[in-house]
């Protein structure tokens, strides 16, 4: 027994009278079905996705790794011209270096509380501000910085600030630039938004006033 709603069109013969329906709409492709069905997965597994993402300020400043391998690798990419580096000279030439390339990476926002690792943000070449941030700062910690922290605000922004030779700089991602300060002071006024906290692998320090 044929059943008419879903029995597959007919093609037209070439030259037939036009029947008047409207024409086909595109089907969607493997890639935007694929997408599609991520979403439902997310979409599903959402609280625990974020229960599994949720981390401690321990977590946070153990995210801070100048010792890993990938952030070995890239020191090593980026001081291999100085030949050797001394950091008192080259310091602040390779802390620009690295803000450009992470500077390099899209800005992406995941649908879910999600924590990119170092090899993954490289493949991708994309993070979100804080993912970019813990990269940025175990960059500079590896190259000698004592100094460099990520910060957080209210805003939703991240930011690397770090001192060299009297000077403050901030790592804006906004901006896409690495900002010259006279003073601590003043690299943290120019900050989007209320401080929340900031960290490195060595310390964490709230900004919030306690309930």
């Amino acid at each position: 027994m044929d059943l008419p709603f879903i029995k597959k069109k007919e093609k037209p013969e070439s030259g037939s009278a036009d029947t008047g329906a409207p024409p086909a709409q595109n089907e969607p492709s493997e890639d935007e079905i694929r997408l599609k069905l991520y979403k439902l997965i997310i979409d599903r597994y959402r609280d625990m996705i974020e229960q599994g993402e949720t981390r401690s300020v321990s977590d946070l400043k153990a995210m801070i790794m100048p010792h890993h391998e990938k952030i070995a690798l890239l020191r090593e990419a980026i001081t291999g011209g100085f030949h050797p580096f001394v950091y008192e000279e080259h310091f602040l030439q390779a802390a620009k270096m690295c803000f450009e390339h992470v500077s390099s990476f899209k800005t992406i926002s995941a649908p879910v509380s999600f924590w990119l690792e170092f090899a993954e943000m490289q493949v991708l070449m994309a993070g979100d501000e804080i993912d970019k941030s813990i990269l940025l700062c175990s960059l500079l910690r590896s190259l000698g910085s004592q100094n460099a922290k990520v910060f957080m605000t209210d805003s939703r922004n991240s930011y690397v600030l770090f001192q060299f030779a009297g000077k403050s700089y901030v790592a804006d991602y906004s901006q896409k630039e690495l900002v010259e300060k006279e003073t601590g002071e003043a690299a943290l006024e120019s900050l989007k938004g209320k401080i929340i906290y900031s960290f490195n692998d060595k310390e964490y320090e709230s900004f919030q006033e306690p309930e």
